[in-house]
């Protein structure tokens, strides 16, 4: 057997068991892996049998699954971490963001640097792929294309609001630029938040989008105090915010709304573009709010370790498992270092879990695997172990008694997050435990 992954990314990736997806599981399992794609999964026999002339690669004491998929993160804040102490409140947060960004003439080796170590960090915690929010796109992309494997729906974050709207135009061409691109990384376009981009620039942007193909992420509900914003721009985040008088945005021509902010984003046409949406935290909604989420088709990322961070979990639980009732697609997701510890989903699902044990683990399988797979526009390509997709493949430790059914497989990945053995994107070998000690 070989050794290790051979370099022309075409093998038989053998394992005691493998979980192509959560409800799935084949013990003594195999997958076969051609120019990077997944041709086969089977019994070990039968696929060595199969496709006889690739060589093997076994790994031990390990499950194969599908590797995981950030929806919501930015990198490039990466180094940011454990700089802004929390439990923060968020005006003040974001304030001290701005502060300790770098110099311009500083700026593009931090941005490239803290975006690079964020992309290696993620796949050492088994995130294969991410959608990445980010305002140095022209900075981060071309670091990402060229120096890292993982595979990348690159948001280009963007605000117009007040006197910043004559700038929309020019940030729209900038965030679209396309980069050199092998394949991993795509562009999609994200309006900021309620309180950054106002009503009819949010339109302008849903339009390009539509036109382009483009998938949407917006930072939505994500706090009580928007809906005051909106509707007088009163509040923390509203005239008397430091950083709001200091930038001097605000004139007669923001239209107020009084309706709250995914209303709000519902008038303004966010959901009407005909492509992948995702909302960022949507961490206040009522009940009529959940069911106009749940006829828009937008998916929301729920991150939960950021969300205690900011003490959103003092006021109200999160609405997630409503809004999965709903048919709305949750899924979980890390934000950026700078409100959060690290960038590993399975700690988020552990971090759940352990605050309520009854929340079924396969679910939270779900919501790190094909949910954002599917609310990234990437649901045919990744997130589950299937012939025709991507061989984003993790072997990840566990113990062989517990290799008895999908739900007790779950139940240990989730309670125990164990790190990656071994982590491959598009069939190359990006990590090994071995190597990185």
């Amino acid at each position: 057997m070989a050794a290790s992954t051979p370099n022309n990314q075409s093998f038989v990736l053998s394992a005691p068991a493998a979980l192509f997806d959560s409800d799935t599981l084949m013990t003594d399992a195999a997958i076969a892996v051609i120019d990077g794609a997944i041709q086969a999964c089977d019994q070990r026999l039968k696929i060595l049998a199969q496709f006889p002339a690739l060589p093997e690669v076994h790994v031990a004491s390990c499950v194969l699954t599908p590797g995981l998929v950030n929806a919501h993160t930015h990198l490039e804040l990466s180094f940011l971490a454990g700089k802004i102490p929390g439990p923060a409140d968020f005006p003040a947060w974001v304030l001290q963001l701005i502060a300790a960004y770098p110099s311009a003439a500083d700026a593009e080796e931090v941005f490239s640097q803290s975006a690079l170590a964020g992309a290696q960090e993620s796949i050492q915690f088994g995130v294969t792929t991410v959608g990445d929010i980010t305002r140095q796109h022209h900075i981060v992309r071309p670091a990402l294309q060229s120096k890292s494997p993982l595979g990348v729906v690159s948001f280009g974050e963007l605000t117009a609001l007040g006197r910043s709207r004559a700038y929309l135009d020019a940030r729209l061409a900038a965030a679209m630029e396309p980069q050199e691109s092998d394949g991993r990384i795509s562009i999609g376009l994200s309006p900021h938040a309620p309180y950054s981009v106002e009503g009819p620039a949010l339109e302008k942007i849903v339009a390009i989008a539509g036109k382009y193909r483009m998938p949407l992420s917006m930072h939505l509900a994500e706090l009580r105090e928007e809906r005051d914003f909106l509707k007088d721009f009163s509040g923390p985040l509203g005239k008397s915010w430091m950083l709001m008088r200091h930038m001097d945005l605000l004139d007669d021509l923001v239209p107020a709304f009084s309706a709250g902010p995914i209303r709000w984003a519902q008038h303004y046409g966010l959901f009407n573009a005909g492509v992948p949406v995702i909302l960022a935290h949507v961490n206040y909604a009522d009940d009529t709010e959940l069911s106009i989420l749940a006829d828009s088709g937008a998916a929301v990322a729920y991150c939960p370790r950021t969300r205690h961070y900011f003490g959103h979990d003092a006021v109200a639980p999160h609405p997630w498992q409503a809004m999965q009732q709903r048919g709305i697609r949750v899924c979980l997701a890390t934000d950026s270092l700078a409100s959060n510890p690290d960038l590993s989903l399975l700690r988020e699902a552990k971090f759940l879990h352990r605050n309520d044990p009854s929340i079924n683990p396969q679910i939270l399988w779900r919501m790190i695997t094909t949910h954002p797979a599917a609310a990234l526009g990437l649901g045919s390509q990744i997130g589950r172990l299937a012939p025709g997709y991507a061989a984003n493949i993790l072997a990840l430790p566990v113990a062989n008694e517990m290799l008895t059914s999908c739900a007790a497989v779950c139940d240990y990945l989730v309670r125990q997050a164990p790190l990656p053995q071994r982590v491959w994107i598009r069939g190359k070998q990006v990590f090994s435990a071995c190597s990185a000690t």
